[in-house]
């Protein structure tokens, strides 16, 4: 039973399975039950600290049997507050934030609700920066830019034949107008570090922009043909025009051509290779240095190096568009890729102390902490950080 309630932590449980725990626990249909109680003996933890597999598998039994117990003791009688998450992101958020595989060891980082995270120190704490969020800058064809933090919502603007609405927070509606332009005019939406945006394009295509990237697009579509430009890191829900296909530049150096899918692009420059990860449907990916072209499938990243080389990799859709859904993906992370995050979405500069530690990382956490939380939970890996205005400082901890 202990191995099925360790499936459970690993949100890997067939109904089947989940009814021979909950009936072992006694509860019946009631995962809320199980889900509260976990999270309640994981908040009782006095401190993190780094596991050896053996320790592992006797801290976990000891928090099955500790649950069990109660369970045994209560009989269930009573309420138990429910914990309105989804079984993927209760597990996320309650179970693991990140498990960090680092030379010294293993270490459990438990995230706890932003608000209960202790910061890092009072350093952390007096110099603390808040998350990104959704700030970007609209250039218009004249060339005029309106930052959109200062629209308020339900402003429209007209450029050209299309009608600019601002809906929500953070996003951005083209709708074209029964207009026939005189020519083709452009827009560009550039996301700052520390910024996000989405927009829905005038054909119905959906875009989420991530922090320092700009795309720039026809205000309406009139021609053959879809053509966007893009610059670092852009997911994409193209909608189906057999007769239009949707084309993506890439920095002038790599081209997508779709007909209608979803796919993810990463072109910052400081990660050295263009990635186009595929979800739904089917693309070409041109290399515009060798004239190369290779189709990918679902599930496959190709990757274009600066000699204009494409390869084929599988990749892991769900933790490539992360930042998408609120979350920091670390699996299989180094040090620098992680601070790559911290330093675009928390808007600040890194620098490190001595060599750079050589790290590996896995797991998720929320995107929605304070720079001060996330460093709490990064220094379990022997990592120190120190913050000199918008500059952060990693030191290998002694």
């Amino acid at each position: 039973m202990q191995e099925l309630f360790k499936k459970y932590l690993e949100n890997k449980c067939s109904p089947e399975e989940l009814k021979l725990l909950l009936k072992e626990f006694d509860i019946d249909d009631n995962e809320n039950v199980l889900r509260s109680l976990i999270i309640q003996e994981l908040e009782n933890e006095q401190e993190i600290r780094s596991f050896t597999a053996e320790e592992m598998e006797n801290s976990l039994a000891g928090t099955f049997n500790a649950i069990k117990a109660k369970l045994d003791s209560e009989k269930i009688n009573v309420a138990v507050p429910v914990v309105p998450l989804t079984k993927r992101s209760w597990f996320r958020l309650a179970v693991a934030a990140v498990f960090v595989l680092a030379v010294a060891g293993v270490y459990l980082l438990v995230n706890q609700p932003p608000v209960e995270l202790p910061v890092a120190n009072n350093q952390h704490q007096t110099n603390d920066i808040l998350p990104g969020g959704n700030k970007a800058v609209l250039t218009l064809s004249d060339r005029s830019d309106i930052n959109l933090e200062s629209v308020s919502n339900g402003t429209i603007i007209k450029d050209g034949a299309s009608k600019i609405s601002k809906l929500n927070d953070g996003q951005l509606v083209y709708n074209a107008l029964n207009e026939k332009p005189a020519q083709v005019l452009y827009n560009t939406v550039t996301t700052p570090r520390g910024g996000q945006y989405q927009l829905l394009l005038a054909d119905g295509s959906k875009v989420w922009l991530n922090s320092a990237s700009s795309i720039r697009f026809p205000v309406s579509f009139n021609e053959n043909e879809r053509r966007v430009e893009v610059s670092g890191e852009a997911y994409f829900e193209v909608a189906k025009n057999a007769s239009m296909p949707f084309k993506v530049d890439v920095d002038g150096k790599n081209e997508i051509e779709v007909l209608g899918t979803h796919f993810n692009i990463n072109s910052y420059a400081d990660e050295g290779t263009i990635k186009t990860t595929l979800l739904e449907g089917s693309v070409k990916v041109i290399s515009l240095k060798t004239g190369e072209s290779k189709l990918i499938t679902p599930g496959q990243q190709a990757q274009l190096n600066a000699n204009g080389e494409i390869a084929i990799n599988k990749a892991d859709p769900d933790k490539v568009i992360a930042w998408k859904n609120g979350y920091f993906n670390f699996d299989g992370a180094d040090t620098k890729t992680v601070m790559q995050f911290v330093s675009r979405w928390y808007n600040v500069d890194v620098a490190y102390e001595g060599e750079m530690p050589q790290k590996e990382f896995a797991g998720e956490i929320e995107k929605n902490l304070n720079l001060s939380q996330l460093l709490k939970i990064l220094e379990k890996n022997d990592l120190q950080f120190r913050l000199e205005g918008k500059k952060m400082i990693v030191l290998q901890k002694k």
